[in-house]
């Protein structure tokens, strides 16, 4: 294991991403069921998804500091963040 462990930091950094996770799962249920967006407005909500990404990535980065190395195993875990890093599109980020 690595990293210090604090539970009550892990726990609040665990309780912000759930409330991510519960954002991006309501934006794509906004998505589904308002059928009548415009392509503008699908873009937006896609941009405030986008966001919420980047905001859970940074909330795992963090957790590792403080749950005693416990947030990721190796299995797996490097293919997945291949596949993260390869849906990330250069031009939005310059």
């Amino acid at each position: 294991m690595n990293g210090k462990i604090s539970h009550g930091t892990a726990s609040a950094i665990l309780k912000q991403l759930k409330g991510e996770a519960k954002a991006r799962q309501d934006y794509e249920e906004m998505l589904y069921v308002c059928e009548d967006l415009s392509s503008a407005d699908i873009y937006a909500i896609q941009e405030i998804q986008q966001d919420e990404a980047n905001h859970m990535l940074v909330l795992q980065a963090m957790l590792k500091r403080y749950d005693g190395g416990l947030s990721a195993s190796p299995d797996g875990a490097a293919r997945a963040l291949m596949e993260i890093g390869d849906g990330i599109d250069d031009d939005n980020n310059t």
